[in-house]
C-alpha cells in the first residue's frame, strides 16, 4: 500500500555539483550555499506569482479530489509533480498562443505551482484514505461511540497536521539538501522534466495533450457505463467469468472481468513486480484460502429458506457466532466476507510486519537523521549568530518555525483532546513523535525515494495502544498526526529539491505548499463527504488503507477474542511472511530483488476483490509489452496516457456519485 509515497528512479543528471565538505565543517557548507547563491538561485526571476499560485492550487484541487478516489478504491495514491507541471505548462503555453500578451510560465513559476498542486494532492495522507474512514467503519460495528466529524472540524484537523508537517521541514531542509545533498529523486526527476520542458516545448506539449485526451476519454467511458447508454447498457462493471470453484460461480469468488479503465491504467503506473504480487495474493486468497475456508466451516451459507426467514436466520447467525464463523445470506457475497471479516487479518499482518521489519533495518539511516538535527541544532548554537548567513534572504527564518510549530501543536492537542478523548499529555507525545518521525521520513525520502508512512502510522499506533489502552479512536488520530505529517514534511523537501536544482527560493515554495494544503483541505473534505458513505466504504470503494488501519485498531483495543476461526494463526503467517520479505528485499543479491514479491501488493490483494488485482496485472502487462515493443515511446507516454486514465475516470466516478447519489439523475445499479 502506497500511503502517499513516493516513487521514482534515482536520476541525478542535472543536479547542482556535490561538493562532499565536512558535515561538521560550517565554513565549508557555508562556502557551497554562497556557490548556490551566485551560481544557481535565480535572482529576480518571477516565482511566486499570483497566476502561478492560483494555476497549482487549482490543479492540486482536482488531483486531490482524484487521488482521494484512488486511495479509497485501491489504497494507492500517486505523486502529482511532473503531472502537475506539465499541465500547468501547457495551459500557458496554449494561453499564449491564443494572447500573444500573455507570456508562458517561468521555469520557478512551473515550479511554484507544481509545489502547490503535490501539497494539495497530498491531502488524503492526513486521514482521509485511512483513519478518516476507519472510524466510520468503527462506530459502525459499534467499537467506538464518538460523533462524526463535521466538515468544518475535518477541515480543521487536516490543515493542523499537513501545516505541522510543513513547519515540520523547516530546520531539516539545510541540513539535507544544502550540506548532505541527499539525492531526492523525485525531485531531480521533476526539475530535468521542467528544465526539459522549457528548453523544447514540443515534448510537454505532446505529453499534456495524451494525459488530457486520455482523461476526458476515460471520463467519457465511465459517463457512459453509468448512464447505460448504447452498447454500455448491457455491460455490467464486471463480466462473469465461466465456470465454478466448490460448487459456487467464479463471480462469488470474485474472479470476473473488470470494466474499469482506472484499474488498468493504474497497473500501467504499478509495473509488472506489484501487480505480478497483486494477481498471486488473489488467486491464493480468493482461489485456495476462501475454498479452503468454506470447506473448514469458517465461511457458512445460508440456504434460501434460511435466508429468507428472519427466525431462521437469527438462529443461523446465533450458531455462527458461537462457532467464531462468519454467516452468509448468499453465496454471492462470498468474495465480500472474506476479504472484510477475514482475510483482512492476515493482510494487514502481512503490511505492518514488512514495513515495521524495513524500517528496522533503516536503523543506520534513522541514526543518521538524528544526528543531522543534532549537528544542526549544535552549529547554530557555537557562535553561528555571529556569523552572516549567506541565505537568510532565501531560506524560511527560524522564527516561521517556532511559530508554526507552537499553533500547530496547540491545535493538534486540542482537537484530540476535545473530538478524540486523547489526554493533552498523550496528544503532546503524538506531535513529538510527528517531529521525530518527520526526520526519519524526510531522509528516507531523500535517500530512497520512499517514505515510510505505513511503518510511521503503525508505529504510532503500536505505541498509543499502550499509551491510551482501549481507545480505538484516540488510537487512530494521534497516529494520523505522525503519518499525516510526515507525509507533508517529506513531500515539502522533495519539492525544494526540485526548486534547488532550478534556483527557487525555498521561502517561496514554503508559501506554495501552505496555499496547496488550503487548496487540498478544502476540495477533499466536501468530496470525501459525498463518496465515502459508511454504506460504500468496504464495499464499492474497498478502502484497503483504512481497513488495515482499523484493524489494528480494533485488535488493539479488543484483543484476539472475538476473532473468526483460525484468523489468529492467519495473522502469525500473515506478519511472518511480511518480515520474510522484508529481510530478504534486504539481504537478497541486486540482481534477484526483482524476483521477489512486493509485500504491499499481496497485502491489498487480501482486502480488495480478485478482478481489481486482475486488472491491474493486466494494465501492467499490456504496458510492458509496449515498452518491448517502443522504448521510447513508453518512457514518454505510458505514465502520462495511464495517469490521464486514471486521473479522468476518477474525477467521473465522483460526478456520478454526485448526479446519482445527491441529485438522482442517474440509475441506480
Amino acid at each position: 500500500m502506497s500511503d502517499a509515497e513516493h516513487e521514482g528512479s534515482a536520476r541525478t543528471a542535472g543536479a547542482f555539483p556535490l561538493d562532499m565538505s565536512p558535515l561538521s565543517d560550517p565554513e565549508a557548507i557555508a562556502a557551497r550555499d554562497r556557490a548556490w547563491l551566485e551560481k544557481v538561485y535565480a535572482r529576480g526571476e518571477a516565482q511566486l506569482t499570483a497566476r502561478a499560485a492560483l494555476t497549482g492550487m487549482t490543479l492540486g484541487g482536482v488531483l486531490s479530489a482524484s487521488n482521494l478516489y484512488i486511495g479509497l478504491k485501491i489504497g494507492w495514491s500517486f505523486g502529482m509533480s511532473i503531472t502537475s507541471s506539465v499541465l500547468a505548462f501547457a495551459i500557458f503555453g496554449a494561453v499564449s498562443k491564443a494572447f500573444p500578451s500573455v507570456r508562458p510560465l517561468s521555469m520557478l513559476e512551473n515550479n511554484t505551482s507544481q509545489t502547490a498542486a503535490s501539497a494539495a494532492a497530498y491531502m488524503s495522507s492526513a486521514g482521509l484514505v485511512s483513519s478518516i474512514p476507519a472510524l466510520t467503519m468503527l462506530r459502525a460495528d459499534g467499537t467506538i461511540t464518538i460523533p462524526e466529524l463535521t466538515g468544518l472540524r475535518l477541515t480543521a484537523w487536516l490543515l493542523a497536521i499537513s501545516v505541522l508537517g510543513v513547519v515540520v521541514a523547516i530546520p531539516l531542509k539545510r541540513g539535507l539538501i544544502n550540506a548532505e545533498q541527499l539525492r531526492f529523486p523525485s525531485g531531480v526527476q521533476c526539475a530535468e522534466t521542467i528544465k526539459a520542458m522549457h528548453a523544447s516545448g514540443g515534448d510537454g506539449v505532446q505529453k499534456a495533450r495524451a494525459l488530457v485526451g486520455t482523461g476526458l476519454f476515460a471520463g467519457f467511458v465511465k459517463f457512459l457505463f453509468e448512464c447505460k447508454l448504447w452498447v454500455f447498457k448491457r455491460l455490467p462493471e464486471s463480466i462473469a467469468l465461466p465456470g465454478t470453484l466448490r460448487g459456487y460461480p467464479l463471480e462469488s469468488w470474485s474472479f470476473t472481468m473488470n470494466t474499469s479503465l482506472l484499474l488498468y491504467a493504474a497497473g500501467a503506473i504499478m509495473g509488472l513486480k506489484v501487480t505480478l504480487s497483486l494477481a498471486v495474493g488473489a488467486l491464493f486468497n480468493y482461489g485456495a484460502l476462501g475454498p479452503w475456508l468454506l470447506d473448514h466451516g469458517v465461511l457458512r451459507v445460508a440456504s434460501e429458506e434460511v435466508a429468507r426467514t428472519p427466525a431462521l436466520w437469527r438462529a443461523f447467525e446465533e450458531s455462527a457466532k458461537h462457532a467464531h464463523a462468519i454467516p452468509l445470506r448468499s453465496h454471492a457475497a462470498l468474495h465480500a466476507m472474506v476479504r472484510s471479516k477475514w482475510s483482512v487479518w492476515p493482510g494487514t499482518a502481512l503490511m505492518v510486519s514488512a514495513s515495521l521489519v524495513a524500517f528496522g533495518f533503516r536503523w543506520r539511516m534513522i541514526a543518521r537523521a538524528f544526528a543531522g538535527l543534532a549537528r544542526s541544532l549544535t552549529a547554530r548554537g557555537k557562535g553561528d549568530a555571529e556569523r552572516v548567513d549567506p541565505l537568510a534572504e532565501v531560506e524560511v527564518p527560524t522564527s516561521w518555525f517556532v511559530i508554526g510549530l507552537a499553533v500547530c501543536t496547540v491545535a493538534a492537542v486540542y482537537m484530540q483532546r476535545a473530538w478524540f478523548g486523547v489526554p493533552v499529555l498523550e496528544g503532546l507525545v503524538s506531535v513529538l513523535a510527528a517531529f521525530l518521525l518527520s526526520v526519519v521520513a524526510a531522509r528516507a525520502t531523500g535517500e530512497t525515494d520512499v517514505t515510510p508512512i505505513g511503518a510511521m502510522g503503525k508505529i504510532t499506533q503500536l505505541l498509543f495502544g499502550v499509551l491510551v489502552p482501549g481507545n480505538a479512536a484516540a488510537n487512530l488520530m494521534t497516529a494520523t498526526v505522525t503519518a499525516g505529517a510526515a507525509s507533508h514534511s517529506a513531500d515539502l523537501l522533495t519539492e525544494v529539491k526540485t526548486g534547488y536544482l532550478l534556483g527557487g527560493a525555498p521561502r517561496k515554495q514554503f508559501w506554495a505548499q501552505i496555499l496547496g494544503v488550503f487548496a487540498g483541505a478544502f476540495v477533499c473534505v466536501p468530496v470525501y463527504f459525498l463518496i465515502a458513505k459508511p454504506e460504500k466504504l468496504g464495499n464499492e470503494l474497498a478502502a484497503p488503507a483504512a481497513q488495515a488501519w482499523a484493524s489494528v485498531a480494533r485488535l488493539l483495543k479488543d484483543g484476539p477474542q472475538n476473532l473468526p476461526r483460525y484468523a489468529i494463526a492467519a495473522i502469525a503467517a500473515g506478519a511472518a511472511l511480511g518480515a520474510l520479505l522484508a529481510v530478504a528485499e534486504e539481504l537478497a543479491p541486486r540482481n534477484a530483488k526483482k524476483y521477489l514479491p512486493s509485500a504491499t501488493g499481496l497485502g491489498i490483494a487480501f482486502v480488495i476483490d480478485a478482478n481489481d488485482s486482475l486488472a491491474m496485472l493486466v494494465g501492467a502487462l499490456v504496458a510492458w509489452a509496449i515498452q518491448k515493443k517502443n522504448r521510447d515511446w513508453a518512457d514518454n507516454y505510458i505514465v502520462s496516457v495511464s495517469s490521464g486514465v486514471v486521473a479522468g475516470e476518477s474525477l467521473m466516478g465522483i460526478v456520478v456519485i454526485v448526479l446519482r447519489d445527491v441529485l438522482g439523475w442517474l440509475p441506480r445499479g
